[in-house]
């Protein structure tokens, strides 16, 4: 008796889009609301989370209002999700990912040589971009603005094999 093949589903190609510091530069105004947005629906989406487990929290029957204001806290908790994924669905095609809403802080791609890398973007700095840091780093890894200048030590190594004429 044959096996049968468990059928794979075929895999997601994500395609990032690369930013350069100069884009973002550009594109700063559009960013901060962006991501002005992207707080503003997660702080809406919380207080509404908690708004309705406080409700459903309180002891014994409930009474006919409490029913109505349940009622309508998930209404607006059901809005406030809405809202939230409208911004997140407007930020993918651009490849800016939350690191954490709250604060303000998305990463934006960009290439470092051959490496995968990300821009960090803090919507209460001035500046907006704070840091950067590679792919293969941990995640509280900032590296100074500053080393981006520097050439990359891929590119230096390459530049030194060349044979001397």
């Amino acid at each position: 008796m044959k096996k049968q093949r468990k059928e794979r589903e075929p895999e997601t190609l994500v395609t990032l889009r690369m930013w350069t510091q100069a884009g973002i530069a550009k594109a700063a105004p559009y960013l901060r609301s962006l991501v002005g947005s992207l707080r503003d629906g997660w702080l809406e989406l919380r207080q509404a989370q908690e708004h309705v487990r406080r409700l459903e929290a309180r002891p014994g029957k409930p009474v006919r209002e409490t029913l109505i204001d349940l009622e309508e806290s998930n209404r607006d908790q059901g809005r406030a999700e809405a809202k939230l994924e409208e911004v997140m669905n407007e930020m993918l095609p651009l490849s800016i990912f939350a690191v954490d809403p709250v604060a303000g802080l998305v990463v934006i791609p960009f290439m470092r040589g051959d490496a995968l890398a990300w821009f960090l973007f803090d919507l209460f700095d001035p500046d907006g971009v704070v840091a950067w840091r590679l792919y293969s780093d941990p995640l509280e890894t900032r590296r100074p603005l500053a080393e981006l200048e520097e050439p990359h030590p891929a590119a230096a190594t390459s530049a030194t094999e060349l044979p001397q004429a």
